[in-house]
């Protein structure tokens, strides 16, 4: 037998790696001293033990209370309706609960949210297993039965886009044994599972002030022992420090073969602009620019967030909060956070090198109104100290997190994901051929998002956006409401933003690796689902057939109906008149829950973990004239940076580590197919034999991506670190985690 290869650590924040619970062995200890060490203070702990960790929360008394006897009548009504209208009661019982603790470490806040959040997403995991949402084996409800028991939820009762409505359970046993309907009934659903209670753990276990230097605290051994110092990675007056910092525990990791073993980035190796231009010292970039815009106008690009105000509803990103002074003793004192809206024009030279060319910090609904500044091309040297134009280019990041976390993230992979399961179970039976290329896709995503609402939206993304939570909430449902369906087919969007499919292997384009490898997936993934439709539309008259075909025709109608209509509100989901309709649709809903997801959710921790490289938010208002801008200095970025902020860069560095764990092989894409292949090549019937012929190719597609995706990796400048995520043994097949 082959020796078992060790497993490879992964980053929890700057200076921290941590083996997964269900890899740990002890294969990192070994290198350590070639086995367990006799001295326990030399023993690294990648996670807490579950029993100790418990028996602890019991002694320090903070398991989650019951709080059915201080529900309203209203209350009681509205849980019955949609049980995750208790999020909020959840919410402000953590906040009455939460700095508990007066002092703790760092590290060994980290080793408990860590904890939590894997015994939270269990907790989900059980009860939509058991509650036959999300069953290990599926019962066999009649489609009446299905329509009853998923039921959308409506965005008033608990400010979330429509999603699974977790009372639905209760009218699906009218007339079904127990061995096929759910054992709970509404009222006492959330009683048997205190899936709410659990929610409130979360913010109770960090401390009101953390301890400069681990001392005889929790995680003393490991800090010191593998991983270094593990201080306050948070903590600088330069921006030095924390960099130093983070390099400094960096070198403390081993097995860095791939992307998903390095540390994090901050470890290294239009016409509107043209206009704005009419200070003297932007001549230089202003003629740049018109002669790009003259001579290759394709090549001008714009990230913009200048909607976020309009989106988020709100006139002012900022909003206020109290936060304890790690200087004072814990002693509380306001602080506020600030966002901006940022748009940033870039210009894409003939060989691919990507540059910013002007920056607009906060768009305030003119170019008159707002702040904006050029790039003056300094050498390498003098860029580092020219702060103004590092501050912009951080203004665009902030702005970056917001769009990642919420709307291509969150929103865009899991939200959307979960509308197209409700939808397809309200309407498709489990026999028919869309519901069984789609059913092998929705592992997990259910439980999954479920402890996202009641976890990491409200505790973690929420509490550091740069605006009040009302208006966060009203944000993610406008970017859900704004999800163009048939605009996000990969074709379609490469070409909408400047990108054409045809030309994306030139060599203006080579850096573009995820763009080359999300492309070819597409056309991978379509190829299976047109294999596998024909197999129920024959080519005569395939058209003809999905127009009749009445499943799918509600199935598309359950996706565009409005709230009011009790459906998924996805307005731009596609009527379906052509075979190639429905093929496109299957396409992208396998799409997001397998590439899509993998390469916006797995290397989170690479581009997050830093977090002063993409920061959730500002904490002094930005500029609001340019010469203020041009006199800012390293200390104004500091100080705007969530440095000596313990608790936002714990939340900012964490959340991307919980959500960044690789999947293996086992719940891959290339496993999906060898599978399908595996179980239909002996069984008989020229149907089931096209089936199997039809998952080899798509198997071998797949494997031949190994290949393919490395040379697109490798084309790229950056030497050091290959884009190689969606590498078929890392292509989850669903939304995972």
């Amino acid at each position: 037998m082959a020796e078992a290869t060790p497993a490879a650590p992964f980053l929890l924040t700057p200076g921290v790696a941590v083996v997964p619970e269900a890899a740990c062995t002890v294969s990192g200890l070994e290198e350590i001293e070639g086995g367990w060490p006799s001295d326990v203070n030399k023993v690294p702990i990648p996670v807490f033990d579950t029993g100790v960790f418990v028996t602890e929360l019991i002694n320090e008394d903070i398991l989650p209370k019951k709080f059915d006897a201080s529900l309203t009548e209203e209350e009681h009504s509205a849980f019955q309706d949609n049980p995750e209208t208790l999020l909020a009661k959840a919410k402000q019982q953590a906040e009455d609960r939460a700095d508990q603790f007066v002092e703790g470490t760092y590290r060994g806040t980290q080793l408990a949210l860590t904890k939590i959040y894997d015994l939270i997403e269990k907790k989900f995991g059980s009860f939509m297993d058991t509650a036959n949402f999300e069953p290990t084996v599926p019962s066999p409800l009649t489609p009446d039965q299905k329509k009853a028991f998923f039921i959308f939820t409506d965005p008033a009762t608990d400010k979330y886009p429509p999603h699974l409505n977790l009372a639905a359970n209760k009218p699906a046993n009218t007339g079904v044994s127990k061995a096929q309907g759910s054992a709970f009934s509404t009222a006492d659903l959330f009683n048997k599972l205190r899936l709410a209670q659990l929610t409130t753990l979360l913010p109770t276990v960090i401390p009101k002030t953390f301890v400069g230097e681990v001392g005889a605290k929790i995680g003393e051994a490991a800090a010191w022992t593998v991983y270094g110092s593990m201080g306050r990675p948070d903590r600088g007056t330069t921006l030095a420090d924390v960099e130093n910092y983070n390099n400094r525990q960096s070198q403390k990791f081993w097995h860095q073969k791939d992307i998903f073993d390095l540390p994090n980035i901050g470890k290294p190796g239009g016409l509107i602009f043209i206009d704005a231009a009419t200070d003297p010292q932007d001549s230089v970039m202003k003629a740049k620019i018109s002669r790009r815009a003259e001579e290759s106008p394709d090549s001008l690009y714009v990230q913009d967030y200048s909607y976020f105000r309009k989106a988020a509803g709100a006139d002012d990103l900022s909003c206020t909060f109290r936060e304890p002074d790690q200087e004072d003793g814990g002693k509380e004192k306001t602080v506020t956070r600030y966002g901006v809206a940022s748009v940033c024009l870039f210009n894409l030279d003939d060989d691919g090198k990507l540059e910013p060319l002007a920056i607009i910090i906060d768009w305030r609904g003119s170019i008159n109104e707002s702040v904006f500044i050029y790039n003056r091309e300094l050498d390498p040297i003098k860029q580092k100290d020219d702060w103004a134009w590092r501050y912009a280019k951080t203004c665009i990041q902030v702005g970056d997190w917001t769009q990642h976390n919420v709307t291509v993230h969150l929103c865009r992979t899991h939200l959307i994901e979960e509308s197209v399961i409700v939808a397809a179970n309200r309407t498709l039976p489990q026999s028919h051929e869309v519901f069984q290329l789609l059913y092998p896709h929705w592992q997990k995503t259910l439980s999954l998002n479920a402890a996202a609402r009641s976890v990491l939206m409200p505790f973690v993304i929420v509490p550091l956006m740069p605006m009040p939570d009302q208006n966060a909430y009203q944000f993610l449902n406008s970017e859900y409401e704004s999800f163009d369906f048939k605009g996000c087919y990969i074709p379609d969007d490469l070409r909408s933003r400047g990108f054409p499919p045809e030309k994306i292997n030139d060599g203006k384009y080579h850096n573009y690796a995820w763009a080359r490898c999300i492309l070819s997936m597409w056309y991978k993934i379509r190829r299976f689902v047109k294999d596998m439709l024909l197999l129920r539309y024959t080519d005569a008259d395939a058209d003809l057939q999905v127009r009749q075909d009445e499943d799918v025709q509600n199935w598309s109608k359950e996706m565009r109906a409005s709230v009011q209509e009790k459906g998924a509100n996805i307005k731009t989901f596609p009527e379906f008149q052509t075979l190639d309709d429905l093929i496109d649709a299957v396409t992208m809903c396998i799409h997001i829950a397998s590439p899509q997801h993998t390469s916006v959710n797995y290397l989170q921790n690479y581009y997050q973990a830093f977090v002063v490289n993409k920061p959730p938010c500002f904490y002094t208002p930005p500029p609001r004239s340019r010469d203020e801008l041009l006199g800012y200095k390293e200390a104004d970025l500091v100080a705007a940076l969530p440095m000596n902020h313990p608790h936002e860069w714990l939340l900012a560095s964490h959340v991307p580590y919980l959500l960044s764990f690789k999947p293996g092989d086992k719940e891959s894409l290339i496993i999906y197919a060898a599978s399908k292949y595996h179980v239909y090549k002996y069984k008989p019937g020229d149907k089931n034999a096209a089936i199997a012929r039809a998952a080899a190719r798509f198997y071998q597609d797949l494997a031949e991506s190994d290949g393919e995706f490395q040379r697109y990796g490798e084309d790229t400048d950056d030497g050091t670190v290959v884009y190689n995520v969606l590498t078929p043994s890392w292509n989850a097949v669903s939304i995972l985690i």
